[in-house]
């Protein structure tokens, strides 16, 4: 296992920790009506299904797709670039309920080492951007609870690249 993969599945296994610490149900992806979404060795398929009953009785669920980036910006600008035939696009014709949630030990300053594409204010012709975990509203995710695991991205990134 290389470096890359090593902090891809750890980026992974925290973006679940949030989820569940926010009382939501995780269950892995599987589809047998459809393939993996794969681009080059990388799959871009759901990694995990979300669920949470909401105190009205309704369950609210979404599919969520980590990847761990060193830099979220440049691969949100090389996605852009790709237009039309962007991951992005691809993965949200396959699964509509789709959410990326990008990782990084390096954020831009003033941002969360957990971001996530913004799908539900992108109107068509506009570039990719991505808000913080928080910022995603039907996610209802405390600030709290995301800034505890940032502070597990940057202490467990850290000890593996020393």
């Amino acid at each position: 296992m290389d470096l890359l993969e090593a902090k891809s599945r750890i980026a992974e296994a925290l973006v679940e920790s949030i989820f569940r610490r926010a009382r939501y149900e995780i269950a892995p992806f599987r589809s047998n009506a459809s393939l993996p979404l794969r681009f080059g060795c990388e799959d871009f398929s759901p990694d995990f299904r979300v669920t949470q009953t909401t105190t009205e009785n309704e369950e609210r669920a979404f599919l969520i797709e980590v990847k761990y980036r060193p830099s979220v910006e440049q691969f949100i600008s090389v996605e852009n670039q790709r237009g039309d035939k962007s991951i992005f696009y691809m993965a949200r014709r396959q699964w509509p309920s789709l959410y990326f949630v990008l990782v990084t030990e390096r954020p831009e300053s003033g941002r969360s080492c957990f971001q996530a594409l913004a799908f539900e204010t992108l109107r068509s012709g506009e570039p990719f951007r991505t808000v913080d975990l928080t910022e995603v509203k039907e996610f209802g995710l405390f600030p709290h609870n995301v800034e505890d695991h940032e502070e597990l991205v940057r202490r467990i990134f850290e000890l593996l690249t020393a």
